[in-house]
């Protein structure tokens, strides 16, 4: 009798090993040719991957986020939609605690994976959102001075020195755009573009800042407007090219186009 449990339990043993799925191998990594590694860091590759890229997660698309998410109401407020002003004194804490904090957090993960240029260009972008935070924070005292009170950080916000004076910041920011835009050729036409609506919203705020500077209200008003309007054209670029890398990152069936060029110069350089 137990001899014959044993058998019976034998063969339901073996039936239910029969019934099970076969094991498959399921690739613990993934080799990326060179505009797959483009479109997801938004860096050239100039070397092998490192192994980090493939045991880490890909920290671009959350710098991009923490961009397009503090700029786009950014530019709707200097567009003075729906009543929207103070020239972005409202977003002053989505400045320091969103945009520049995930945006230097983003440089820092990109630093680790070897990603110079995207690393560069998180933190400086992190590093202008915490500065420009700063300086409408009463904490910094940094436009108070230039108030008739001196204790005033809206008057001095507004006041001709302050405006003359934090001009020049945004004059250079625009060259750092443009160096950026060259740069960006060896990745995507998506970048390049971003980059070139960043140009424009610097330079039309330095001069909207020297306008008003020299009390010409209307003209000042116009130019921020059209900053505004530049950085809003870079923000719906910037959630293109997030909506593609996310699509990306879970496999996604559909795969939008960015305008690939990293084989731009390679190409030319062998005609």
């Amino acid at each position: 009798m137990d001899s014959e449990i044993l058998h019976a339990t034998s063969k339901a043993s073996h039936s239910d090993v029969g019934a099970m799925p076969r094991l498959t191998q399921v690739p613990t990594s993934v080799t990326l040719s060179a505009e797959q590694f483009e479109k997801l860091y938004l860096s050239p590759m100039m070397h092998r991957q490192s192994s980090l890229n493939k045991k880490l997660g890909n920290p671009t698309p959350l710098g991009l986020g923490a961009f397009v998410l503090t700029a786009t109401p950014l530019a709707c407020c200097l567009m003075a939609w729906r009543g929207a002003g103070g020239g972005g004194a409202a977003f002053t804490g989505v400045l320091i605690l969103f945009g520049g904090l995930l945006l230097v957090l983003s440089s820092i993960l990109e630093f680790i994976l070897g990603n110079t240029f995207s690393s560069v260009v998180f933190g400086h972008l992190g590093a202008f959102c915490l500065a420009f935070g700063a300086s409408m924070t009463p904490a910094f005292n940094a436009a108070a001075p230039y108030s008739e009170t001196t204790t005033n950080t809206l008057a001095g916000l507004h006041s001709p020195g302050f405006v003359n004076t934090f001009a020049f910041f945004f004059l250079f920011m625009g060259l750092l755009m443009f160096i950026y835009t060259i740069c960006a050729t060896r990745t995507n036409i998506c970048f390049v573009m971003i980059f070139a609506s960043l140009i424009l919203v610097f330079c039309l705020l330095a001069a909207a800042y020297w306008r008003l500077g020299q009390e010409d209200e209307k003209n000042g008003n116009r130019l921020t407007v059209g900053a505004g309007a530049a950085l809003f054209l870079a923000t719906m670029l910037g959630f293109w090219l997030l909506t593609a890398q996310l699509l990306d990152s879970v496999g996604f069936p559909l795969s939008l186009p960015i305008g690939d060029l990293s084989g731009l110069w390679d190409r030319r350089k062998t005609r």
